[in-house]
């Protein structure tokens, strides 16, 4: 799934362009052809319900496909695993967190507020 409801209006306030969702709209099913013709920049892992060590315990679902290695987000070493559990999969005051974590992943140089590691770690392809 894509993320939609509130997740594009925090991307865009973190200063990057949701590609799949839409701004109070459902998280989207998409399919690999989808999200290879959107072929981001960036890729934010965050499933619902999952912490950080519970997703990259399930990361080879994502690794196995493909698709996944065409992608020039995982070309480009963009891709990072952040806590959906805590802070993305449900509205509430730490959405303001959630803002802060997406700019420290979208401008690394100008933004540090001291999330990485706890809320979000860079993942390697």
């Amino acid at each position: 799934m894509a993320a939609g409801n509130w997740m594009p209006t925090l991307i865009e306030l973190a200063g990057g362009i949701n590609l799949l969702g839409e701004a109070n709209g459902h998280s989207p099913w998409i399919t690999w052809n989808d999200l290879a013709e959107a072929d981001p920049d960036v890729i934010t892992v965050f499933p619902c319900g999952f912490r950080i060590g519970e997703t990259i315990r399930d990361w080879d679902l994502l690794q196995s496909h493909a698709e996944w290695r065409t992608l020039r987000a995982v070309r480009e070493d963009r891709i990072f695993v952040l806590d959906g559990n805590q802070y993305f999969n449900r509205p509430g005051p730490r959405l303001a967190e959630s803002a802060e974590i997406l700019a420290e992943i979208f401008h690394p140089q100008a933004f540090d507020f001291g999330h990485r590691g706890t809320a979000w770690q860079h993942i390697g392809h």
